[in-house]
Parts: C-alpha cells; structure tokens; sequence
C-alpha cells in the first residue's frame, strides 16, 4: 500500500484539517476533482501542525479485494510474507488507531485464537470488523488497548482475515513503551524499505 498524500483539507469551519490516503487504485480525473469517500482509506488529522494517529475510513470500500484495508494491515501482510520485520508492525501499532470488540459491559470481548490462547480481538477496518460478531467496538490506540489488556491474554487482529495475526501481550507492551529516539530511529531504518515505504506522519504535514 503506498500513501498518496493531499495538501491537508480544512472542514468548513477552518479548524481541522487532514492527511488523506487514497486507494492506490484510484486516480482523480483532474487535479481538482476530491476523492469520493469510498476510496479514502483513512486520514491523519492534523492540529496545528501536529498530526495524529491514522484512523481507518468506515466507508473505504478496497478497489481491488485483495487490497490491504489500512497501513497496519499492508504491514501485517508484509510480514506474514517475510518482506518485512515486527519493528515494522510496531510502528504502524504506534501511528494507528484501531478498533477492540466490546462485550458491551465495558470489558474487552475475549476468545480463542485458532492456536487456543485467549486474546481480545482488534479489527484494522470496518472490512475486518464485518467478521466478527461483537455487541460493541470501540475506538482506541496502542496505549489504551495496552491499559485494557490483561495479564495472559494477548491480541488477535483482524480473524479470519487474509493476514490475521496474534501477538502477544507483552510485544504490545514493550511497544507502547518505546522511546521519541527508538520510534525515530525505527522510522529512519524503514523509509525506504523494500516493498513498504514506512513515513513518519510529522514528516507528511511538513512536505
């Protein structure tokens, strides 16, 4: 999945503005014509000048069905194919928000990996989440999901998806607390790799 970036958009109040990426499958006629929202896979909102974690786009609808949903999962698919490293995946968890299932009681759904370990389940996208029967979802990042997650349940992501992974409870916790200086380090390792070009969203409010 590669990011095509617009110039940040301004809502009609002028107080909020965003990093789209597209589906790399759509192209506009000319360069003025906006992007129909299903071909949005998500943004990054930016606030004066800071940009915040990638949120999933609930109407993206993949142009091509094999298509990753989001950068995660273009990560998660990398890896299972062995074109990429887990610090990879740690900086797409950093830059992302995702969504938990919900028991509906305020707990975390839990269930079985199809390795019979106890995980709560995350889904990267709306597509992943039309998977999963849940009485609710919530939206969190990388450090809420950390402070939900019990001791001895870990993370499956995106189940009966095309790259559904477990990982383990404490590989999100040591990714939660990596420090500014190992995420930069991470970045500037990654942003050429092969196969995935991985970009520091700061960088994108810059250009």
């Amino acid at each position: 999945m590669e990011t095509v970036t617009d110039q940040p958009r301004e809502d009609e109040r002028g107080q909020q503005t965003w990093i789209l990426l597209m589906d790399p499958g759509w192209s506009p006629g000319d360069e003025n014509e906006p992007p129909p929202i299903e071909a949005v896979v998500g943004l990054w909102p930016v606030n004066e000048g800071e940009v915040g974690k990638f949120q999933a786009n609930p109407q993206y609808v993949p142009m091509n069905e094999n298509s990753p949903t989001d950068p995660l999962d273009a990560a998660l698919r990398l890896v299972l194919r062995g074109s990429a490293g887990a610090d990879q995946i740690q900086l797409m968890l950093r830059d992302s928000t995702f969504d938990i299932a919900m028991n509906g009681d305020g707990r975390p759904l839990i269930t079985k990996s199809p390795d019979d370990l106890p995980c709560v389940v995350v889904a990267t996208g709306e597509q992943h989440r039309r998977r999963v029967s849940s009485p609710q979802w919530r939206r969190i990042d990388l450090d809420e999901l950390v402070v939900l997650l019990a001791d001895g349940v870990d993370v499956l992501i995106n189940p009966a998806g095309p790259a559904s992974v477990r990982l383990t409870g404490d590989f999100m916790r040591e990714t939660s607390m990596l420090t500014d200086e190992e995420v930069a380090d991470l970045h500037a390792r990654h942003r050429e790799s092969s196969g995935m070009r991985v970009v520091s969203p700061d960088s994108m409010a810059s250009e």
